[in-house]
């Protein structure tokens, strides 16, 4: 990966010194660099979508099939266990291993456990786990309502549903949700601002209604006829993680599982320590309502492929992280008014490839509570591949406009030995990146990276909070080096997107 890397940034400075020559941009070059950079990203990809696991376990390993058999012990390849609910209720201990058979589908959550590795075994695809419940193609039925074009799902779904994928990927439907007005308590379609009251005000094809209070009922408009009928499967990404990582649970490793379909995360941690993830695919993750609280105007939607809160010693490398709806990866900590001191230290993302998520990174440290210590310490970002942020299916968010290949909002952010080295950052639907800590020497340092974007997009923001926003012009160079102080950094001019992009499609 570093010498695939390392030929992308010769060939990118030698064709950098072609466009420097001259002051017409030359687009057929920058062309040619996205065509190598587009190889590289494939051949990583399949590298971690067919990677091979190196993890032997060194104490007692419990096997899990879908020939298995709950009643059987679990403890050999011969008698593994069948579902993720008497995974949940085994009473594993550090050092154990969970070991599911590849080429396996489960549907459900797991709870990981203090000490414990979940990993693969045999030959073929990695696992799969899934946060949606059901193919919504294939198990229960769309009924008719007697709205025009509008379908029920038959299923009970009181956990809010943050989308719904069609074909594996293809296309996902689109959640409206009512925008409160705090005088009048009307209701609105967030998207289009028109009366919004329930399923009956569904007038666009592959809008979604979810009442998960009262009905706990997703509604779809599909003027093309039965959803089970016009897709071939349809995952429901109902609000839950896929792996979560809680209360006494640190030293956990995830390592060659593919996890899709949660509504939520697909990996959450609380504020632990030694998680280490490698080797996974984790993709269409998120958009569930996290906070649905009556003063606000906007319900608050979330969900991260990996994220860790307030914790240490924190590990991601050699993943595939695609549409997910805020953060491919995350470290992040805000206070509930706890008076604990949080360090959040030894956090490292290297070799990965995220795509198509909204922040490829999102990293920040709130203000501390009174006296309270908040500080990160020994973070490197380094060796891996962001493409097109904002370009995901998560831009159907009501607050546009944030996108970006490093989120650091205007926080506190205290931070040191904080290094972002060797990376691509390849294009942003807003800004490449957005990085700010409320003291100047707080601010990462970067070193050797790749910037792609469109000319006079944005470059971003970098530097003490409320700094200036920087555009994507022909001083992006000079700009880099003499105000964010890169070094060794190259630059790519992409022409504007003709038509705004879709965020639904490639």
């Amino acid at each position: 990966m570093k010498s695939k890397i390392k030929y992308l940034l010769y060939l990118g400075g030698c064709l950098l010194i072609c466009s420097c020559q001259s002051t017409v941009m030359t687009y057929k070059r920058t062309d040619s660099f996205l065509v190598q950079l587009d190889k590289e990203s494939e051949l990583l990809k399949n590298k971690i979508i067919h990677s091979t696991s190196d993890l032997h376990p060194t104490g007692p390993a419990y096997y899990v099939s879908m020939e298995g058999n709950d009643s059987w012990s679990g403890l050999s390849p011969e008698t593994p266990i069948k579902t993720i609910n008497k995974l949940n209720s085994l009473p594993l201990k550090p050092g154990d291993f969970v070991l599911f058979r590849r080429g396996d589908l489960w549907r459900g959550n797991i709870t990981a456990l203090r000490g414990v590795t979940y990993a693969a075994y045999g030959k073929g695809e990695k696992p799969k786990i899934y946060g949606s419940p059901y193919d919504a193609a294939k198990s229960g039925e769309w009924l008719k309502t007697n709205a025009p074009n509008v379908y029920v799902y038959n299923q009970e779904l009181s956990h809010d549903v943050g989308t719904l994928v069609f074909n594996n990927g293809d296309s996902c439907a689109f959640k409206v949700m009512k925008r409160k007005d705090l005088e009048s308590g009307n209701t609105s379609h967030i998207e289009t601002g028109e009366p919004f009251n329930d399923y009956r005000d569904l007038k666009r094809d592959l809008d979604f209604y979810h009442d998960y209070t009262e009905a706990k009922r997703v509604y779809l408009c599909s003027t093309k006829g039965n959803p089970a009928k016009r897709f071939s499967s349809i995952e429901v990404l109902v609000k839950g993680n896929i792996i979560g990582a809680y209360y006494t649970a640190d030293s956990v490793t995830v390592d060659n599982l593919c996890l899709k379909y949660g509504g939520a995360h697909a990996i959450g941690c609380g504020k632990r320590s030694h998680i280490t993830v490698t080797n996974c695919e984790i993709g269409w993750i998120g958009g569930s309502i996290q906070d649905d609280a009556p003063d606000r105007a906007t319900p608050v939607r979330f969900g991260n492929g990996v994220e860790i809160w307030g914790g240490n010693h924190f590990t991601v490398d050699h993943c595939y992280v695609y549409q997910v709806y805020d953060a491919g990866i995350t470290h992040q900590y805000v206070s509930n008014g706890d008076s604990d001191p949080t360090l959040m230290s030894n956090v490292t993302y290297t070799n990965n490839l995220v795509e198509k998520c909204i922040y490829s990174v999102e990293s920040f440290l709130a203000q501390p509570v009174d006296t309270t210590s908040y500080q990160m310490e020994n973070i490197l970002i380094k060796d891996n591949i962001f493409r097109l942020a904002g370009f995901g299916w998560g831009y159907q968010r009501p607050d546009k406009g944030g996108a970006s290949h490093i989120k650091s909002w205007d926080h506190y952010n205290k931070a040191f030995n904080f290094v972002i080295e060797g990376n691509v950052f390849d294009r942003s639907r807003n800004h490449l990146l957005s990085i700010q800590a409320q003291q100047k020497e707080w601010i990462p340092i970067l070193r050797k990276n790749t910037y792609v974007q469109y000319e006079n997009g944005s470059l971003g923001v970098y530097g003490p909070s409320k700094s200036t926003y920087h555009l994507y012009d022909k001083q992006a160079i000079e700009k880099l080096k003499d105000i964010w102080e890169e070094k060794g950094h190259t630059v790519y001019f992409m022409p504007p997107p003709v038509p705004d992009p879709d965020p639904l499609k490639d």
